[in-house]
């Protein structure tokens, strides 16, 4: 079982998540290697977890969630990685194994692992027959990933222009290219607390951190399919969602309700990927109320 640990590290992408870590982390076996890679500069980690060996702690700037995992990837020594972010519960000594064993099983033919997520939403996490043990999926959830190292390496790994979201789906999408498949292992439990990680300290910090994953879905979704489908598919594709944008923008900016900001938000991240521009929208210069 150690000699099975010893072939996997674990990589924690966060930001303003020391409140959620230590809590996370303790289930985690001492064999395990822990990147956390932090992109809010929170110092206090440091301080966190200077008397656990097994456990680096990596300040960078904050250029995005695959941009992160591709840094963690460069310092990892084991051939086996598990990405997970803080709010995911359920990952345990036992999972580590199951994910190791069947990839083995799988002859390491795989892109990427995921787990089953037991309080999975219709939207995001997308689920195979609980009836297999594991099953070939589309593509998994990018809160929690298993990857083959050097498999993660041929393909690509993620694409940094991702800032957020969509960069799973990517990734799956050019791996299956390559005639590598994404899997999800039922027998590996988890429950994912969506949007838990990051620490808020009023509503205006609430309210402008779902403007901000707003903006950034949109974008990555119109990259993605502008990447793999042409620009001229992914317009037609996009249209009645550009029409129910702008509609709902104005019916709530005549009403004046605060829904108004969100659309807002959802329109310009369109646009903006639309026209080719970076994923650029942070924290610091979201709106909070238009």
């Amino acid at each position: 079982m150690k000699k099975i640990l010893n072939q996997i590290s674990m990589v924690v992408v966060c930001y303003n998540s020391s409140f959620k870590l230590k809590k996370f982390l303790q289930n985690i076996p001492i064999e395990i290697k822990v990147f956390i890679i932090d992109n809010s500069k929170d110092y206090n980690l440091k301080k966190l977890f200077k008397k656990k060996k097994n456990i680096n702690i990596f300040f960078k700037k904050n250029d995005g969630y695959g941009s992160s995992i591709n840094f963690a990837a460069k310092k990892i020594k084991t051939p086996y990685f598990l990405v997970v972010q803080p709010d995911v519960t359920g990952i345990k000594k036992r999972s580590l194994i199951n994910f190791y064993k069947y990839a083995k099983k799988i002859n390491d033919n795989f892109s990427v692992i995921g787990p089953h997520f037991i309080n999975a939403s219709k939207k995001g996490h997308y689920q195979t027959n609980l009836k297999y043990k594991i099953k070939e999926i589309h593509n998994v959830h990018g809160s929690t990933m298993f990857f083959n190292k050097k498999i993660f390496y041929k393909n690509g790994g993620f694409d940094p222009k991702i800032f957020l979201y969509w960069e799973e789906t990517d990734y799956s999408k050019r791996a299956s290219k390559n005639g590598y498949k994404a899997y999800q292992l039922n027998i590996v439990k988890v429950k994912h607390e969506k949007g838990k990680a990051v620490k808020t300290r009023n509503i205006i910090d609430i309210k402008k951190l779902e403007h901000l994953y707003t903006w950034h879905f949109i974008w990555s979704k119109f990259y993605y399919f502008n990447k793999h489908y042409g620009k001229l598919l992914s317009i037609i594709y996009f249209f009645p969602i550009i029409i129910r944008i702008l509609f709902r923008m104005i019916l709530y900016k005549l009403t004046k309700s605060e829904k108004f900001t969100k659309y807002y938000c959802r329109w310009d991240g369109l646009k903006s990927s639309i026209l080719n521009k970076k994923s650029l929208m942070r924290l610091s210069n979201i709106p909070f109320n238009l």
